[in-house]
Parts: C-alpha cells; structure tokens; sequence
C-alpha cells in the first residue's frame, strides 16, 4: 500500500539515475517554498518495517539541493558540501513523506539549507547542508535557457 499524492503536486523528471531507484519525486512550488514528497512503498522499507533511513538521508539531500536550485533560479545540480541528518522516529511505510528546505543564507557560491522531513503529521528526521551554486559556464550551453528560472 502506498500513500496518495496530495493534490498540486507533479512528478518531478530529473537525469538521476539514483534517484530513480527511490522516486519518482513528487514537487509543488508555493512562491518561494518549494515542496518535495514521496510516498513510501514497501520497497522503501527496512528489515523492522519502517523506511530505510537512507532513503531519508537521500530524501533530505533532494529536498535541500532542488530547494537550493529554487532559491537561486538555477535549476542544474546544487552538489552537496556537507550535510548533518538527526532521525527523530521511524517514517511508516504507507504515508506521504515530505519536506521543504529553508535557506538561511546565500552567496555567490553556496547555499546554506536546513529541512524537516514529516511523515504522518510528525517530523522524522531534521537535516542542515552547504550546497554549491553552480557556476554558469560550466553549465552546457545548449542546456542553460533550459535550467534557469524557479519551478512553477
């Protein structure tokens, strides 16, 4: 059994190969917030039922490195610096997983981000991370009109 998706939220496409194994991801942008869910499955899960939590360290990292694409307008690979996670309780297979990054500060290279992970109205793990904003040139030319501007 898996969770439903909640309303306004559509799959989000991303050349990932890794995370195609977990998602698909499901993304809603709110103005400034941008949010990222997933319903856990079966597959998700660890041997004592609950989901895996590296698939909550992996959902983390998605959810600060797109928000950090969100906050720049660069929507191209944000690479995590560095990243602290805390599990707070166990994320039921079966349930909407969803998080929001919120970044505290931007220059010109990194952002600095933090995320709660909820999952059944209770927050399940708490994250923060530096995240590297992309230098445009390196961005491939034939791509850059492509990957710039917020999600809508």
């Amino acid at each position: 059994m898996s969770a439903q998706i909640p309303e306004g939220f559509k799959e989000l496409h991303l050349p990932d190969d890794f995370v195609a194994l977990i998602g698909p991801l499901w993304l809603k942008a709110e103005g400034e917030k941008l949010r990222i869910g997933l319903p856990l499955e079966p597959r998700h899960g660890n041997p004592m039922g609950w989901a895996h939590g590296g698939l909550l360290v992996t959902v983390a990292d998605m959810v600060m490195g797109l928000g950090s694409g969100h906050a720049t307008g660069i929507r191209w690979p944000h690479p995590t610096v560095s990243m602290s996670t805390e599990f707070v309780r166990g994320a039921k297979l079966g349930q909407w997983l969803e998080g929001s990054a919120r970044v505290a500060r931007r220059t010109v290279n990194f952002c600095f981000c933090s995320c709660d992970l909820i999952c059944g109205g209770e927050t399940v793990l708490i994250a923060s991370g530096v995240f590297k904003v992309p230098e445009l040139e390196r961005i491939p030319a034939a791509m850059r009109d492509k990957v710039m501007g917020r999600w809508a």
